[in-house]
């Protein structure tokens, strides 16, 4: 009774009566009309903050500092802690059966010291309760090491990895040496040799650690060794561009080019690695796997099972880029999945070509359906996750956590759309919206990721207008279609120094979504905040998940 009491005080507060009926009647007008609604309603906006493992771990590391920062996450009026409890290296901050604990880690250097068997999932769930606060625990579903450090649960199992489709242009030296480039226009790694162009860089934006060369109309014109003499950055010419190395690429450098002499960067090669040895810093594994897919399935009911959690949230429930995954099981099973084999692999799917832009993709002719079927086997996989909580524990709250530049998206694997939406981009296929996956969870947290907040700003500063916390907010709110909660996320760090943007940020979230998540808490602790978030957060609301009958709702259209 209780609960049938709350389903039509909620309709009530909102000015709509809902039938029996049209409650369980799906995406249907009923429940467009009060999620549309429900976004004007500031008594129903979700709080929530992000508790990050690594970047919080001398902030969390013992139950004294716990207890600090939950109570000011409370004095703060948060409703909702995400706990990062299995952080993208795959070590985990919880006693697992499954997953190695954060403090048996032999490199990674935020995990040394960590206290031997200390249950922070535990630790924050007792003391969160306390003050009424949900705790969802948050895991990195299909990221299993660091690449950096070469540790994790994808190193014990090096046939999960996933496998790397890597293009990469070669630099050749007057001498004939070669060394391959990492990268065109990005930062420059341990070891990276990187060339930064004039339509990117008018100097070079690396640091000081290492070697650089200024190239004109593929002549030498300036090597400098900016890691001895700490010189100043290298200017891009109009006519050429500017190699960076470090570490190794700097001695290559150094040791086979010379002012005058001619370099040549047009040569290519494309090849298939392993996670570990192609660039990034997490090491993702092969999301189809069965024994993968058992793996992280495993955590999630060990989680659900064993601990009073509130929620489970997937993060980087995904592939890790477009260029994955290209291991022959995954051709096997796409050519299941088209009924006919694939004769150029990867060519097919598509080639890796390179311009004085730097490196960029020509679709192949089963590039959109390769696309579709990569967003169906992730979808297959929440579909999993959400049985599996549900079974054991309806009470449970599913969701995830996604980047809210839809458009772009894709290349992950994901299609974290509502089935209604029908997105008509050239990767799309005409059954892509099939794959979307929003009608599994029961919320979804869109990082709203942008320093401008308006449509207006963003604009006025020669950006699309969806690179705002404002126009990704609209996009997420569209193409979700009222298929579940959408929380607008902020990322407290591209608001350093100007606290009053991250005030309007946050206002704006609230305004155009259900509720808002800070990433993350350690940016609260850096800029002393915490009073802005008590400001904007001093009236009573109520996260419209925690309504049973706006859930039943949701839940009502798997």
């Amino acid at each position: 009774m209780k609960k049938l009491f709350t389903f039509f005080t909620a309709f009530f507060l909102l000015t709509f009566s809902l039938s029996p009926a049209a409650a369980e009647g799906g995406n249907d007008n009923s429940r467009h009309k009060v999620l549309k609604n429900l976004v004007k309603n500031q008594n129903y906006k979700a709080r929530m903050l992000w508790y990050d493992l690594s970047a919080n771990i001398e902030y969390l590391n013992t139950k004294e500092k716990v207890k600090d920062i939950v109570g000011k996450t409370a004095k703060a009026n948060i409703d909702t802690i995400i706990l990062d409890i299995k952080n993208s290296t795959g070590f985990v901050a919880y006693k697992s059966n499954l997953a190695p604990h954060a403090s048996t880690s032999k490199k990674i250097a935020k995990f040394q010291g960590y206290p031997k068997d200390y249950d922070l999932l535990q630790t924050v769930i007792d003391e969160a309760h306390k003050h009424g606060i949900k705790v969802h625990a948050a895991i990195n579903v299909f990221s299993e090491g660091s690449t950096s450090d070469q540790e994790g649960p994808a190193y014990e199992h090096p046939e999960w990895q996933s496998v790397i489709y890597e293009g990469s242009r070669i630099a050749t030296a007057a001498n004939r040496s070669t060394l391959k480039i990492d990268g065109s226009n990005v930062l420059r790694q341990t070891d990276y040799l990187v060339v930064y162009t004039p339509d990117k860089n008018k100097v070079s934006p690396a640091n000081r650690w290492g070697a650089e060369v200024q190239v004109v109309n593929n002549i030498v014109t300036q090597v400098s060794d900016r890691n001895t003499f700490d010189g100043p950055p290298v200017e891009v010419p109009e006519n050429g561009y500017v190699l960076s190395g470090h570490g190794n690429a700097r001695t290559w450098l150094l040791n086979n080019v010379k002012v005058g002499d001619t370099i040549d960067i047009s040569q290519t090669e494309t090849k298939l690695v392993p996670a570990s040895k192609a660039s990034g810093g997490a090491t993702f594994v092969n999301p189809i796997r069965d024994d993968v897919q058992a793996y992280e399935l495993g955590i999630i009911e060990e989680l659900t099972r064993n601990y009073d959690v509130d929620g489970i949230v997937l993060d980087r429930a995904r592939y890790n880029s477009i260029y994955a995954d290209f291991s022959d099981f995954s051709r096997q099973e796409f050519e299941k999945y088209i009924g006919q084999k694939v004769a150029n692999f990867p060519k097919d799917i598509f080639e890796i070509q390179f311009d004085n832009s730097g490196q960029k993709i020509v679709q192949g002719p089963l590039y959109q359906k390769w696309i579709e079927w990569r967003a169906g086997n992730i979808q297959s996989f929440f579909k999993k996750a959400e049985k599996l909580i549900h079974d054991i524990d309806e009470d449970v709250y599913f969701s995830t956590y996604v980047g809210a530049w839809y458009q772009d998206y894709y290349s992950e694997g994901v299609n974290w759309a509502s089935r209604t939406h029908k997105p008509a981009y050239d990767w799309t296929s005409p059954d892509y919206h099939k794959t979307g996956y929003a009608e599994t969870l029961d919320f979804i947290m869109t990082g709203t990721y942008f320093v401008d907040v308006t449509k207006e700003e963003a604009i006025a500063n020669g950006r699309p207008a969806e690179h705002s916390v404002e126009g990704s907010a609209e996009v997420a709110m569209d193409v979700i279609n009222e298929s579940t909660f959408v929380y607008g996320s902020l990322y407290l760090n591209q608001y350093i120094n100007n606290p009053e943007q991250f005030r309007k940020a946050l206002r704006k979230d609230i305004e155009k979504t259900h509720g808002v998540m800070l990433f993350d808490l350690v940016y609260l602790e850096w800029f002393d905040w915490w009073h802005i978030v008590e400001e904007e957060f001093a009236k009573p609301s109520k996260a419209p998940h925690h309504n049973p009958g706006f859930l039943k709702m949701i839940r009502s259209d798997k």
